[in-house]
């Protein structure tokens, strides 16, 4: 069957061009990257190739035919040596175990050309030849087999991306056992079996290729199981922890799971390791000493292979910091997909250290400011008591008489005694409610009358203004902490009375309303804008108005906090140069 014949010549030379086209592709990985895996696969693969080059020339008589067929036998041997120390590299054998296995194949390989193994497989063999012939076979037999059993069983538990990558290197080497063995027995075989054979040699060449060098959209795909917890950690990472070591060791892990690494660590700005993972900190601080990572190489933000790692930059705030993922044994070769999505994951990290950093100075200041309310307001607390005593003092008469113009003062002495009292109170309520210690002992109260005696412990600040109080005659009775509930009320006529020019009226009025006691204190002050409004009732805030008006800045903020702590609230309606009407409200008792 000549046509069947030719057929089969094709198929063996695309087997021989497939193969040879694999071990070239490997020989120039090896070449860009000079390592011990790169190298083992090439001698591997390239052994290979020469032996199925050399397979129809096998098999003749005389003295070449016999250098033939001792040439097969080492590029056999050396083929299953590569691959042996291919799966080294990943995962490694005993030192004496490798030395043996060495020993090993090298006393097989020279017992088996000092033999002369008869280039003709059917020809007799004499029992020792029989034997090495055996051993030869099985030899190889074990650095296929073992390498498949190990890669596979390596694979369980691991992310996604080193669990396919060890996966699909073992089914690379089951492969290259359907490719050697069945392609020896082929030509054995009748015109259409042996036709059928070749062919899915020929188809396993890609599944090789795929194996030990996986594409970009095969690497994808690997990764997608594990995309969705991934995007949950980003959202994690850069958003709730709480320090920049704790979100430097989060990162690291996702940093290895994303490209498979084997260990990992993070330099600050300072060269210092923020955090490493499968290596010391001395280790991690050793390395980057000795690669300079920090150098001047680092420029820019591209990530660079260095060896058998790959160094990301990190663009921090107070100066250049980086990622350095190392590929040692369980790993997939470094490829522009992973470098790129190291660079992207980089960004989002950078980006969250330097949060965790703000939040941290930001953290500081307000401990600082807490510090401050609290340390100030005791300290004050003392001198104005003293002061107010000494003023009530005088103005009763109790220390003598004074003269009509000094008599005369007093009034306003006190009520600007009254004021700093009142702003020393808000900033100790303040600090209370800053370190969780404002505990409302809230009992059954009248509204009404907690609402006069509110107004008659400000009644000097409201001095120059018409006020007017609506009040019902019956009582409104709620649930309240008293002392707090006349704090919010004191500072509503507080701010009404420093922003309304004096002769202005303010008019209080309390009612009841769908389930709730209200409380509202309007001014015909400056008002308040839109904008302003967003900013009005957090800590510290003022609105800006073209005169000084004295406050802390907390009360509005500790308002409306009492408010809500009691389940009620704070409001305010209000219109620049109209003014404003503020309401506070408290659910009536059941």
């Amino acid at each position: 069957m000549p046509a069947m014949s030719e057929l089969l010549l094709v198929v063996q030379l695309a087997i021989e061009l497939a193969f040879s086209a694999l071990a070239i592709r490997t020989i120039v990985s090896w070449m860009r990257q000079p390592d011990r895996r790169h190298g083992h696969l090439g001698l591997a693969l390239a052994s290979l190739a020469i032996l199925i080059l050399l397979a129809p020339a096998l098999g003749g008589t005389g003295p070449v035919a016999q250098s033939l067929t001792d040439l097969a036998i080492v590029l056999f041997l050396v083929s299953g040596y590569g691959l042996l120390m291919f799966r080294d590299s990943f995962v490694p054998l005993g030192t004496w175990a490798r030395r043996l296995i060495t020993a090993g194949i090298v006393a097989i390989g020279l017992a088996g050309i000092a033999l002369q193994l008869p280039s003709n497989p059917e020809s007799p063999h004499t029992p020792l030849q029989t034997l090495d012939f055996v051993a030869i076979v099985g030899v190889w037999a074990f650095c296929i087999l073992e390498p498949i059993v190990t890669f596979w069983l390596a694979a369980r538990g691991r992310p996604a991306v080193e669990m396919a990558r060890l996966r699909s290197i073992s089914i690379g080497y089951a492969g290259l056992i359907f490719v050697v063995v069945f392609g020896t027995i082929a030509g054995s075989l009748n015109g259409a079996v042996s036709l059928a054979v070749d062919v899915i040699g020929l188809l396993i060449v890609p599944v090789l290729y795929f194996a030990f060098f996986p594409p970009v959209w095969l690497r994808r795909i690997w990764r997608q199981p594990e995309e969705e917890q991934f995007r949950s950690a980003l959202h994690d990472l850069l958003l709730y922890s709480s320090n920049r070591v704790e979100l430097a060791e989060k990162a690291l892990v996702w940093a290895e799971r994303l490209v498979g690494g084997d260990a990992a660590f993070i330099l600050d700005d300072g060269g210092s390791v923020l955090a490493s993972r499968g290596i010391t900190t001395a280790e991690a601080k050793q390395l980057a000493i000795k690669g300079q990572i920090l150098g001047p190489s680092l420029d820019g933000r591209a990530p660079r292979r260095q060896g058998s790692s790959v160094i990301v930059p990190l663009d921090l705030q107070q100066g250049r910091g980086a990622m350095v993922i190392r590929s040692e044994r369980l790993t997939p070769i470094f490829g522009d997909e992973e470098l790129s999505r190291l660079s992207q994951y980089a960004t989002s990290l950078a980006a969250g250290l330097d949060r965790v950093t703000l939040s941290s100075k930001i953290a500081a200041l307000e401990r600082a400011k807490t510090d401050f309310l609290n340390v100030a307001s005791h300290e004050l607390r003392g001198p104005m008591t003293v002061i107010k005593g000494y003023l009530t003092m005088l103005e009763a008469g109790a220390l003598g008489d004074l003269a009509p113009k000094a008599r005369s003062v007093l009034p306003l002495l006190i009520s600007k005694s009254d004021e700093v009292n009142w702003m020393i109170e808000q900033m100790i309520e303040a600090s209370r409610l800053e370190e969780g210690r404002l505990a409302l002992k809230r009992h059954r109260a009248d509204i009404v009358e907690l609402t006069d005696s509110a107004i008659d412990g400000v009644r000097m600040l409201l001095t120059g203004h018409d006020l007017k109080v609506d009040m019902p005659v019956e009582s409104i009775e709620a649930d309240v902490d008293p002392d707090r509930f006349q704090i919010v009320v004191r500072n509503l006529l507080s701010n009404a009375a420093k922003y309304s020019a004096s002769g202005t009226d303010i008019t209080v009025d309390v009612r009841r309303d769908d389930g709730k006691a209200l409380v509202s204190v309007h001014d015909e002050g400056i008002g308040i804008s839109t904008e302003d409004q967003s900013s009005l009732f957090t800590r510290f805030g003022r609105i800006d108005t073209n005169q000084h008006v004295q406050g802390t800045g907390l009360g509005l903020w500790l308002s409306r906090e009492i408010a809500r702590m009691h389940e009620g609230d704070l409001t305010v309606e209000s219109r620049a140069g109209l003014g404003s009407t503020f309401t506070f409200s408290v659910p009536l008792r059941h």
